[in-house]
């Protein structure tokens, strides 16, 4: 069965980066989402079986925010990536269970392997 991904990030070229790494490892993209908001909306729309996300995000709320809000609801896995390193930003990330945290800048091979061991 072929998973479902939404992606978040408030970044239109790396979300469309993230998708196509996605798509290369053979599943679907059920969006690419700049916000928090958004990504409540596409969860409810159509439920994926993991959300790639953005911490910092654009509107009102956060990608740790946002995660809170999902997992509440439902239990989704989220694999967080982020450009930051600041330890408290993590220690609220890890707050929401994320299956991990990726650095942005991480070269593209090590951002694929993140992304396929999420998706197995």
């Amino acid at each position: 069965m072929t998973k479902k991904i939404l992606i978040v990030e408030d970044e239109p070229l790396i979300g469309l980066m993230l998708a196509e790494n996605v798509r290369e490892l053979g599943c679907v993209v059920t969006g690419v989402v700049t916000s928090g908001e958004a990504a409540i909306r596409a969860v409810q729309r159509d439920q994926p079986d993991g959300i790639l996300m953005d911490i910092s995000l654009n509107g009102v709320l956060d990608g740790v925010e946002t995660a809170r809000v999902i997992k509440a609801r439902e239990d989704i896995p989220i694999l967080f990536f982020t450009g930051y390193q600041d330890f408290s930003l993590h220690q609220r990330a890890h707050g929401v269970q994320p299956v991990g945290i990726v650095d942005k800048l991480d070269s593209t091979e090590a951002i694929k392997e993140a992304i396929s061991s999420f998706l197995r």
